[in-house]
């Protein structure tokens, strides 16, 4: 049934007063049901808007909520990974002072370096580091003779080379003895150095013998203070037969004037 091209819509009172009469035509109902439907599908967007920009608000704050969570993780790493590094720090220091842990020599003039093998088992590193640690420090100059150039730190930034030990010159083949009890950690031959000995104390401290004509201990052995371990030699960057020995405490190059007291007894 369509809309009939004239609507007549009666109103009559409840009192007696007298009804009226209002006629609307089928392009006004048309227009009024067009209007209808456009508001209820405005009124329908703006619920769906509405629930959109609210789950959204819901999303956001939780979004932000981990992000908090997030940055509060962070920090924490942060903080535990500062803390192990500073337990490592102090652990290397540790093993560095009882002997056990390897360093890295500092200068390129040296080849001081600890001992490169790992403890098979942590009964035998407990083992090496009560050893080692019991140790005394150097304390005896390893040669005799007269002392021909003496520890340098050096400045490269103001051209000063470092020199990071004391030469010994004496005659060919005299005995190079330990300074101190210890455990040999490397021989072998360098550029500078020519034939060379290190040997591995308590506390850190660790002695370098270069120069050397012939070497008269291995690898991982033990030796006393006073032991004969090479002979004083010409090998490598020198001008005569002399021993260039070097102080190693904690992984650093010390002057051993510092740590042997007096001067290397005279032939």
């Amino acid at each position: 049934m369509g809309i009939p091209a004239y609507t007549k819509i009666i109103l009559v009172p409840g009192d007696e007063r007298s009804s009226r009469q209002y006629g609307i035509s089928r392009i006004m109902i048309v227009t009024l049901i067009v209007l209808a439907a456009m508001m209820a599908g405005v009124v329908a967007l703006l619920m769906m808007s509405f629930a959109g920009k609210h789950t959204e608000r819901s999303r956001i704050r939780e979004l932000e909520t981990e992000l908090a969570a997030a940055n509060q993780d962070i920090l924490v790493a942060g903080q535990l990974a500062t803390e192990l590094d500073q337990m490592r720090a102090v652990q290397e220091k540790l093993l560095i002072m009882l002997g056990v842990q390897d360093a890295s020599p500092v200068g390129t003039d040296s080849l001081a370096a600890w001992l490169e093998d790992v403890p098979a088992s942590s009964e035998e590193g407990m083992q090496r580091a009560a050893s080692l640690s019991l140790s005394p420090r150097p304390d005896r100059w390893p040669a005799k003779g007269f002392v021909t150039r003496e520890f340098i730190s050096g400045n490269i930034s103001r051209g000063i080379k470092p020199h990071l030990g004391i030469d010994i010159a004496g005659p060919r083949d005299a005995p190079v003895t330990a300074a101190a009890p210890g455990t040999v950690a490397r021989t072998g031959t360098d550029d500078f150095l020519g034939n060379f000995v290190e040997i591995r104390h308590g506390l850190g401290y660790l002695t370098v013998y270069g120069h050397l004509s012939r070497i008269a201990v291995g690898k991982g052995d033990r030796v006393e203070a006073g032991q004969v371990v090479a002979y004083m030699g010409e090998s490598g960057q020198t001008t005569g037969p002399h021993l260039h020995f070097e102080i190693w405490r904690q992984g650093e190059a010390v002057d051993p004037r510092t740590v042997v007291a007096g001067d290397p007894p005279q032939n």
